[in-house]
């Protein structure tokens, strides 16, 4: 800024104030503000946006975590997140981590460290007392997809019981009575509100075995998913549908329904709670639940920049899911 000061035999301060969009506030008329900023691309002049953000206060970055990033539905709304924080002016660093609360905290303890004007994540099991640690500290927060029920923080979800309850009442009016449910094994609201919305409505229509329930662990899932298709496939009482609660779950599911000779949906009718972007070119018809991703995001965003202007009420947002089927 000094060199093009120098160059332009201006102050330093005139130069700044051009530079940092502020020129209309010192009074800085057009021509000369078109000559500052010329020379300021001659000299191939960079922001140094560590100093900035040391004197504003703001780094101009959003931070998110998400607990896999491979995933479809978080990859997507990232990507929505991503496109609306660029809009806003800002960078976003986002962070995994695999359902793992030691690499939650660790990822929670970067952004704090790199000091992000606000944060945007998915929780974990037993993440409570690292997201109070966020709020202590006045960052801008919100939860997406799942929330504590016992911290009263911003957070946009949909409605899992709702969905849930809805693609089981659609598969039983069809006929299909022996239906399955595999799930995580997880204690966060979301997942345990969809595996809560199928047991109720099994349990109204009086066809719940609690035999067909298949809990899957995170961190082994890939072989509790196949012995649980095994199992299901092996039950003296046909099984006539599978409600597989998340996209993941479902794919690895099909796999082995695949390589076990069950056939869709001759033999089993399969739901997955999410959609697939395979569901558009797989010759397999699929009940799903289509959460509104791209909605998602963008109140996220939203929210978060309230609160980085300053608002401080903390809002709850729930919206619907569709049923759709793939074929």
């Amino acid at each position: 800024m000094q060199d093009i000061a120098d160059r332009l035999g201006i102050s330093r301060g005139t130069v700044s104030l051009v530079l940092s969009g502020k020129a209309k506030e010192g009074r800085i008329g057009d021509e000369l503000q078109n000559r500052v900023k010329e020379l300021a691309r001659e000299l191939n002049y960079i922001p140094n946006e560590i100093a900035r953000s040391l004197s504003t206060g703001v780094t101009k970055t959003i931070g998110v975590i998400v607990p896999d990033i491979s995933n479809e539905f978080f990859g997507k709304m990232i990507f929505f997140i991503q496109e609306q924080a660029k809009y806003h002016g800002y960078a976003v660093i986002t962070i995994n981590t695999n359902e793992c609360l030691k690499d939650f905290d660790e990822a929670v303890t970067i952004l704090m460290n790199k000091q992000v004007d606000g944060i945007i994540l998915v929780p974990v099991e037993g993440g409570n007392e690292i997201v109070k640690k966020i709020m202590s500290r006045k960052i801008p927060l919100v939860l997406i997809d799942r929330f504590y029920e016992d911290i009263d923080t911003t957070y946009i979800v949909t409605d899992n019981y709702d969905a849930s309850s809805r693609a089981i009442e659609l598969i039983l009016n069809e006929g299909y009575k022996r239906n399955a449910v595999i799930c995580y094994d997880i204690n966060l609201f979301a997942l345990t509100e969809r595996k809560k919305g199928c047991i109720d409505v099994l349990k109204k229509h009086g066809v719940y075995d609690e035999r067909l329930i298949k809990n899957i662990h995170y961190d082994n899932q890939e072989i509790e998913i196949e012995k649980a298709i095994t199992d299901l496939k092996n039950e003296p009482d046909k099984v006539e549908a599978i409600f597989f609660c998340t996209r993941r779950i479902f794919l690895t599911g099909v796999k082995y329904m695949h390589q076990q000779g069950i056939h869709i949906p001759g033999d089993m009718r399969v739901i997955c709670f999410d959609e697939v972007d395979a569901f558009s070119f797989a010759n397999i018809p699929v009940t799903y639940i289509k959460q509104p991703i791209q909605q998602i995001g963008e109140k996220a965003i939203e929210a978060l920049f309230d609160q980085i202007r300053g608002s401080d009420q903390a809002e709850h947002i729930v919206l619907n899911s569709e049923i759709k089927f793939s074929l």
